[in-house]
This record gives C-alpha cells, sequence and structure tokens, in this order.
C-alpha cells in the first residue's frame, strides 16, 4: 500500500490532526482508506518508536495508554515535506473511494451470492464437463455486462 518511508509521513499527519495512541492510529488509517488497508501492529509500533527517537514525536502515558503527539520539530518537518505528504494523503484519499466503492453492501452480497451459488452446485457433485462449461459461460457474460455498465 505504502512505498517505503511513506507510514512515517502517515503517522506524523495524522498526529498533526490529534494526538493518537497505537491502535488508533491502525484503525485510522484502516478507516481512511474505507477497509481496504489495515496496517499491522509491527508497522505501526516500530515506526512511532524511530519517529520518538528522532524527536519528531513525543509519548505521554494516558489512562494507561501511550499517546503520541508531534513536537514542534515534528511540525517543522512535515511543513517541510508538504509536498510530499499531501501527494501521498491524495493517493490514500483515492484509494479509500475505490476501496469504498468496491466494499459497497450490494456488491459484496451479490459476491457472496455468486460465490455461494457456485460452491453449492460443486458440493452437490455429478458437473459433466458441458456443465462446468454453462456455469463459466454464464460467469463470463455476466463479466462481460458488468464490463459494459
Amino acid at each position: 500500500m505504502f512505498d517505503s518511508g511513506d507510514i512515517k509521513f502517515v503517522i506524523l499527519k495524522l498526529l498533526s490532526e490529534q494526538p493518537s495512541y497505537g491502535y488508533q492510529l491502525i484503525k485510522t488509517m484502516e478507516q481512511r482508506l474505507s477497509g481496504g488497508y489495515t496496517p499491522s501492529p509491527g508497522a505501526i509500533y516500530p515506526t512511532l518508536t524511530m519517529l520518538e527517537e528522532e524527536g519528531l514525536i513525543e509519548m505521554t502515558q494516558a489512562e494507561e495508554k501511550k499517546v503520541y503527539s508531534l513536537t514542534q520539530l515534528g511540525h517543522e518537518f512535515l511543513a517541510a515535506n508538504a509536498p510530499q505528504v499531501d501527494a501521498l494523503f491524495e493517493r490514500v484519499a483515492d484509494t479509500g473511494r475505490a476501496y469504498e466503492r468496491f466494499m459497497s453492501p450490494e456488491l459484496m452480497k451479490a459476491f457472496g451470492n455468486l460465490r455461494g451459488a457456485i460452491a453449492a452446485r460443486v458440493a452437490r457433485g455429478n458437473l459433466t464437463e458441458e456443465q462446468v462449461l454453462k456455469i463459466a459461460e454464464a460467469i463470463n457474460a455476466a463479466a462481460n455486462t458488468i464490463d459494459e455498465v
């Protein structure tokens, strides 16, 4: 989803909007990408540690959670890299919109119906080669119709 080093910019930008803890950052990224991508804790927490060591963020304890916020140096770093950060967040927004369209409830239900119909027919067994070809033909016809919409 991200190029090398992009996650650093994403975290800094999100922290510039509001102090957050690690899990909250993960959920915010997932939400901005409409569920199409969820960064792993293995990507987030080491990056938070690195940013803290670089002096770009600071951590405070709040209700047994480590809450991170930008330092003055972090704000300056973000400002100095604004064109790159803006381009990255434009890409994130575009990707989120694409996932949102793909993940619509109507489409997900339709995919599930198709998958279920195929699985049920295959599970009943005794498929002849002719029946397999008819099923494939129906799926291909649906794909062509969808492509023309």
